[in-house]
């Protein structure tokens, strides 16, 4: 089968960042620090990807969670995944495309369903990203993100919050409340994040990885061999 540019670019990348992983040997899975959020006003971070949270992402080595954060990302998971029922928005508001955090409990447009919260994959990620910063775990931490999934009709685009930690992803999914990450799903299950793309995300942290050993590396200041006389 023919590959387009995009798929050759994709294989480029992920051939990358496989390279940078062999070169550096075993990394940690994330850094144990405190996280901090940039600097600036934090409203760009809120609702669907957007240059701002793409360029934080790339530039960004996220820690690892704490034991409590961990549960709060099931749980927030788990409840939204409980409290909104799956529908198109085309059924649901008669459009093709509406994002909405929190949907209230209404009546569909195009079906005759009982009133309750309706909403598709975008609206379920982006009412975990909008609990989760209410609980307090940084709206600058999370991401909704876009993947291509396969299915047995043929591949399908899916949206999902995704949390960094380290050199991967938390994928918190409305399917099922089984919290994976995305080296898992792109290897084992042939996901493709598209936007964000996990194998770009993940090609910057070997090289800040290969930047902060050389750097390690180097003699300290007036370290070194004496100059001869």
């Amino acid at each position: 089968m023919l590959k387009t540019s995009a798929e050759y670019g994709a294989i480029l990348i992920a051939g990358a960042a496989a390279l940078l992983t062999s070169c550096l040997g075993p990394m940690e899975e994330a850094v144990v620090a405190p996280y901090r959020e940039p600097p600036g006003s934090l409203s760009a971070y809120e609702g669907m990807i957007n240059e701002t949270q793409s360029r934080h992402l790339r530039r960004t080595t996220f820690p690892e969670l704490s034991n409590a954060e961990h549960r709060l990302v099931r749980r927030i998971n788990a409840e939204v995944n409980r409290d909104i029922r799956y529908l198109s928005d085309v059924l649901n508001y008669a459009v093709v495309d509406r994002a909405v955090t929190e949907p209230p409990v209404h009546q569909p447009a195009l079906t005759r369903l009982a009133p309750a919260r309706y909403g598709d994959c975008e609206d379920y990620a982006l009412t975990k990203k909008h609990r989760l910063a209410r609980a307090g775990f940084s709206r600058t931490r999370t991401f909704v993100a876009l993947a291509m999934v396969p299915q047995d009709y043929g591949r399908i685009t899916h949206s999902v919050l995704v949390v960094p930690e380290g050199n991967d992803w938390l994928v918190l999914n409305n399917w099922d409340n089984e919290i994976q990450h995305a080296s898992q799903l792109e290897w084992w299950w042939e996901w493709q994040f598209i936007r964000p793309r996990y194998d770009a995300y993940l090609l910057a942290v070997q090289r800040r990885g290969i930047a902060e050993q050389g750097a390690a590396a180097l003699p300290a200041a007036g370290g070194g061999a004496r100059a001869r006389r």
